[in-house]
C-alpha cells in the first residue's frame, strides 16, 4: 500500500507540516509506503504509483490543484483543520469544493464540533466523516519548570488575524505593574505584513515583549524549556498543537474560549480558559501564586493528553480508513 500525501506544506514550520511529518513518522512504523507533494512549497514531484491519495485543507488544495492541472485518479480522503472548517467553507461552498468532498471516500477532522460543521454543509456527509484528533509527539524531552516564576509566557502562533496574537496585551500591560520581570514571546511564522507591523509598534513600546519569528519544531525544545506558561489567543482553532503540546510537558496552559480549545482544556482541572482581559489576568495570577494548584493542573493535563491522543492510535484510525480503500 502506498499513501501519497497532498499538504500544503512539509518543509516549512507550520502546523500543516507538523502534523503530516507526524503522520509519516507513525505510519511508517506501520510498514506503510509514502510519499509527500507540498503544494505550496513549489517544491511538487508525483509518484504515479500510489494506491490512495491523502489530502490536507480542501480548500487551499483544489485552488493548486486547479492551478496545476493535478488528476484526482486514485481514491482519496480528505483531512480539514481549522482555517478551511471555521472560515473558508462558512464563507462560501461552491460547486467545486461541493463536488470534491461529494467525491472523496472519507473526511476527517479533528474535533466533534469540526464533525457537527460538516454535516451541516451537507448531511448527505456524516457517515463517511470521521473525527480523528491530532496525536501529541514530542520527539524531546523537556525539564519542569521551578516553583517560582517570573512569569516568561510563550504564545506559538503565526502571524494571521484569526490567531489575535496581540488580544491580551491590555491585561499583560496590567500585570507587567506587579510581575516586573514578566517576559511576552510570540513564536510563529509571519502570515500577515499588517499584523507583523502591528506587533512591531506594540513591541516598541514595551521592553518586556518580543516577537521570535519562526521556529523549526524540531528546535523548538529551547522555547518550550524557557516557558513558564503557554497560551493560546486564537478566536477559531480545528485543534490547537501548541496547547496540546504545552500539556503534555506540563506546561501551565491559557486559552481563550473557542469551541476547539473548550474540548481540549477544562478550567482550572487541565488548564485555565479566558474571554475577557479579567480573566486571563486572574488566571495568570492564579498559576503564579497557588503552587498547588498548579502543580495538580498540569499533571493532570499530561496524564489527560497521553492518554487520549496517542500518536499510534491517530495513525492506526487513518490505517483503518485507508484499508477499506484499496
Amino acid at each position: 500500500m502506498h499513501i501519497l500525501f497532498l499538504a500544503p506544506y512539509f518543509n516549512q514550520p507550520r502546523g500543516n507540516s507538523t502534523t503530516i511529518k507526524r503522520l509519516v513518522h507513525f505510519l511508517d512504523r506501520q510498514n506503510i509506503s509514502l510519499s509527500v507533494i507540498p503544494y505550496l512549497e513549489n517544491d511538487n514531484w508525483h509518484r504515479s504509483d500510489a494506491d490512495i491519495f491523502h489530502i490536507l485543507h480542501a480548500t487551499r488544495f483544489i485552488k493548486w490543484a486547479r492551478e496545476n492541472q493535478f488528476t484526482l485518479n486514485r481514491p482519496y480522503l480528505v483531512t480539514m483543520g481549522g482555517t478551511d472548517i471555521n472560515i473558508d467553507l462558512q464563507r462560501n461552498l461552491d460547486e467545486e469544493i461541493f463536488t470534491f468532498l461529494q467525491n472523496a471516500s472519507y473526511i476527517t477532522v479533528f474535533t466533534d464540533d469540526a464533525k457537527e460543521k460538516v454535516i451541516r454543509l451537507h448531511p448527505g456527509w456524516e457517515d463517511k466523516t470521521s473525527v480523528i484528533p491530532q496525536g501529541v509527539w514530542l520527539p524531546w524531552h523537556i525539564s519542569s519548570t521551578g516553583e517560582e516564576m517570573y512569569p516568561h509566557i510563550l504564545l506559538p502562533a503565526g502571524l494571521r488575524r484569526v490567531k489575535d496574537v496581540l488580544h491580551v496585551l491590555p491585561a499583560l500591560d496590567q500585570l507587567i505593574n506587579h510581575y516586573s520581570n514578566m517576559k511576552f514571546t510570540i513564536l510563529g511564522a509571519n502570515l500577515d505584513d499588517s499584523v507583523r507591523a502591528e506587533v512591531q509598534k506594540k513591541m516598541e513600546k514595551r521592553y518586556w515583549m518580543k516577537y521570535a519569528g519562526v521556529v523549526p519544531y524540531e528546535v523548538m525544545k529551547v522555547w518550550y524549556e524557557q516557558a513558564q506558561i503557554v497560551i493560546n489567543t486564537s478566536q477559531s482553532e480545528g485543534q490547537s498543537l501548541a496547547v496540546m503540546e504545552a500539556m503534555a510537558m506540563r506546561r501551565p496552559v491559557i486559552a481563550r474560549k473557542n469551541e476547539a480549545n473548550l474540548q481540549l482544556v477544562r478550567h482550572e482541572q487541565t488548564g485555565w480558559l479566558y474571554e475577557s482581559m479579567d480573566e486571563f489576568e486572574q488566571a495568570v495570577r492564579s498559576i503564579i501564586e497557588n503552587i498547588s494548584l498548579r502543580k495538580q493542573v498540569v499533571q493532570a493535563a499530561k496524564n489527560w493528553i497521553v492518554e487520549q491522543y496517542s500518536p499510534d492510535r491517530e495513525a492506526k484510525a487513518f490505517l483503518h480508513l485507508y484499508k477499506q480503500l484499496v
